[in-house]
């Protein structure tokens, strides 16, 4: 999370620094070695006094949360009396909570819970407190109250690197104000942040031109002499704009096709377009035009006239058959966004960006989210149509890619509306069901006999969760059949297809505590907020329901056009859209990290999707080509 990094260990009581391990543990910590931590803090809670066990229990969980581990760190938080704590800890269990907060998504709940730095409060506690305060204004927008925590943020750091990068930040956020807007929002404002203000300032004055602001900032630092502004924080500054800059938005073409199968698609993508056109302030807004793209074999023509009539970029085309066209050109009158994504031999054209809402990224993001989660050994169950086998095949490609062996696959045939061989057979249910019979006849054995220990163990399952894919009416049917077949005990992952948003009083008891990814525009409820969820669902005609999630797309196709450029830089930061982070792989396609959830009503929000390369299955005892296919094993699937 932005902001939240380094210093964010506090001292503990004598008695605890001075145990081994737990020095160690906190050495893990500070090197990010989170898992490592944690299982160190868990070993010490178990065998600690009863004195030492809610700060054992309270690092563990900190360490659990920065690895991920929401819901471990959560039910260790629960346990924790805050009156057993040190003094000197209890604010650190503020701390921690809020952090769980932001890792939810939850930032208004994190500021209710740091609403004020305890006096004698240590250098690397102001830190994290001021970081946590930053982030969570960030979330919500409060851009002032966000550069406010920001300038108290700097004055405390010591590391040059990470000073640097706030303080870029407090000018990012400045140089979005009119200096006068500034000055009559903060009147009373200290010297240090009349010294931000102006420089902002300046640095609107002199956007793209270092070499015309060396005699101004010569004059801005005689009358702030005192100021913390890092001597490299303005070629940092220039440095990142460059990298940064954003493609010219003047004059939008858009490609949608008003007749024939995408007709209505394209119109709720055009609806969230629009609103977020509306919704946009700026000065510049540009002009939009439409273009009818109905028959896909007229995407170059369209495109080369959108060019002839002022248009600087272009979104659309919709039909994988127009976007196929464009991909397999030489190169490109001008930017283009298309609206789905495909796969060709050849290269695509520089400027070309493809977009999309695809069912098979989120099938990776299940693997990618599984393995982040410590699971490694699934069980996938997938529909054997061309999308379910698509879908499977990008799972299994993905799981491979992360170093996962064991697979057990099984397919079914939808149309059938039989699921229960195929669930019982993936999550063998006989077997499990003979290992029952013989624990219980054990444990009957054991009390005839006056004995405490059982002589029998259920053997490893060789599955530890399972992927059903489905729609929401397969699902309904599908995760009472895992339960029923003696598997309730393994987490099932699902994709969005799952959910439509509402979760009813008959649906609760079927689905409940499914896992999904999910955009976060489908969780927001912010009516204040003309392109949320609640502003825009009611604009949806009924007919178009299926469609919602294409409003949201829309709105981001919109706002992420001018940072497509600069989206491609390697240390890109993924813009924060309405369909999830949205960050550009090696061929220009824009994809999402989607916000997990556990269905429950409301959703639970379980964290983001972390970046694949940061993620790598812990394999369990098993051989080193597991995989198990019950059926035809679905090919990879191309990106």
């Amino acid at each position: 999370m932005v902001l939240i990094t380094g210093c964010e260990t506090t001292p503990v009581k004598t008695a605890v620094a001075t145990d081994p391990q737990a020095v160690h543990a906190a050495r893990l910590y500070e090197e990010q070695r989170y898992q490592e931590a944690a299982d160190l803090y868990l070993d010490l809670v178990n065998r600690a006094t009863a004195d030492n066990r809610p700060l054992y229990q309270l690092l563990a969980a900190d360490s659990l949360i920065h690895d991920g581990q929401l819901d471990k760190a959560e039910t260790l938080l629960h346990q924790i009396d805050p009156a057993t704590l040190p003094v000197a800890e209890q604010f650190r269990l503020d701390l921690v909570r809020a952090r769980l907060d932001l890792d939810r998504h939850q930032p208004q709940a994190a500021l209710d819970r740091l609403q004020a730095l305890p006096a004698k409060a240590s250098r690397d506690t102001a830190i994290r407190y001021h970081s946590l305060r930053a982030a969570a204004l960030k979330e919500l927008g409060q851009k002032l109250p966000y550069v406010r925590e920001l300038i108290a943020l700097d004055r405390l750091q010591q590391d040059d690197e990470q000073q640097l990068q706030t303080q870029l930040a407090i000018l990012d956020t400045l140089t979005r104000f009119k200096p006068r807007d500034l000055q009559a929002q903060l009147p009373d404002a200290d010297s240090n942040t009349r010294g931000w203000m102006e420089l902002a300032a300046l640095l609107r004055d002199f956007p793209s031109t270092p070499e015309e602001i060396i005699a101004p900032y010569r004059e801005w630092r005689d009358l702030f002499p005192d100021h913390p502004a890092l001597p490299e924080l303005l070629s940092s500054w220039y440095s990142r704009q460059q990298q940064r800059a954003p493609i010219e938005v003047n004059r939008i073409a858009v490609l949608l096709p008003a007749s024939g199968p995408y007709a209505r698609a394209a119109a709720t993508i055009r609806d969230g377009l629009m609103a977020a056109w509306y919704a946009d302030s700026s000065e510049n807004r540009p002009p939009i035009r439409f273009y009818d793209s109905s028959d896909p074999e007229q995407a170059w023509p369209l495109l080369n006239q959108a060019a002839d009539e002022g248009a600087s970029i272009v979104i659309g085309p919709l039909a994988k058959a127009a976007v196929e066209q464009l991909a397999r050109a030489g190169s490109l009158p001008l930017p283009v966004l298309a609206l789905n994504q495909v796969s060709t031999d050849s290269i695509p054209p520089q400027g070309l960006y493809q977009y999309s809402l695809s069912p098979e990224d989120e099938a990776r993001q299940v693997a990618v989210w599984a393995a982040w989660q410590g699971y490694s050994e699934p069980a996938l169950l997938y529909p054997a149509t061309a999308l379910g086998k698509r879908m499977a095949g990008a799972f299994t490609e993905t799981w491979r890619a992360l170093g996962g062996s064991s697979l057990r696959i099984r397919d079914y045939d939808p149309a059938s509306g039989d699921y229960s061989t195929p669930v019982a057979e993936l999550v063998m249910a006989a077997e499990r069901k003979a290992q029952l019979e013989k624990l219980k006849e054990a444990q009957e054995k054991a009390r005839e006999e006056g004995l405490d220990e059982v002589d029998y163990e259920l053997p490893p399952r060789g599955i530890d969760f399972v992927f059903a894919i489905g729609n929401k009416q397969q699902m309904r049917q599908i995760r009472p059949m895992i339960q029923f077949h003696y598997a309730e005990d393994l987490p099932v992952f699902t994709t969005s297809r799952a959910w439509d948003g509402h979760l009813g009083h008959d649906e609760r008891f079927d689905l409940t505590g499914l896992m999904l990814p999910e955009m976060p525009w489908m969780l927001e409820q912010r009516p204040d907020d003309p392109l949320s969820r609640a502003s825009l669902e009611s604009t949806l005609p009924a007919r178009a329901r299926k469609y919602l999630r294409l409003l949201p797309m829309g709105v981001d196709a919109y706002q992420v056009l001018p940072l497509l450029r600069s989206l491609e830089t390697p240390d890109a930061e993924p813009f924060p859209g309405r369909t999830g982070l949205l960050y550009l792989n090696e061929q220009r396609q824009l994809l999402r990290r989607m916000t997990w959830i556990s269905l429950e009503d409301p959703p639970r929000i379980l964290g983001i999707t972390p970046r694949e390369n940061s993620v790598q299955v812990v394999p369990g005892e098993t051989p080193e080509d597991g995989t198990e296919s019950l059926h035809e094993t679905p090919a990879p699937a191309k990106r």
